[in-house]
């Protein structure tokens, strides 16, 4: 899911896909989603020319049947990649949804 969040070309994303590479999960979600924390080694390079907190690229999930939409956002902190949430509006999803399912998106604003 990373990985494909990070296949899009924005500011400071090369060094995102470093800090990827050496990611670590280091909790998750309490409601059971597959959100993840994320860690990075301090050696890693940061991340620069971000706007905000969440990285400009999300992923759009496509639903089953007559669902809605969910999302799949990013979050990078102080230059290091810190979260990866699964945004839905129904039931808590217990996995991440096939690559199928998701379009890339990068925000402009």
């Amino acid at each position: 899911m990373l990985a494909l969040l990070l296949s899009v070309e924005f500011p400071g994303v090369d060094a995102l896909r470093v800090q990827a590479r050496s990611a670590a999960v280091v909790g998750g979600c309490d409601c059971g989603c597959p959100s993840i924390a994320l860690s990075v080694p301090a050696d890693a390079p940061l991340a620069s020319g971000l706007s905000s907190r969440l990285a400009p690229a999300e992923g759009v999930v496509s639903p089953l049947g007559e669902g809605v939409p969910g999302e799949i956002i990013l979050f990078v902190d102080d230059g290091r990649l810190s979260y990866l949430e699964y945004v839905y509006c129904d039931a808590p999803p217990t996995r991440w949804p096939s690559l199928d399912r998701i379009s890339v998106r990068v925000r402009t604003r």
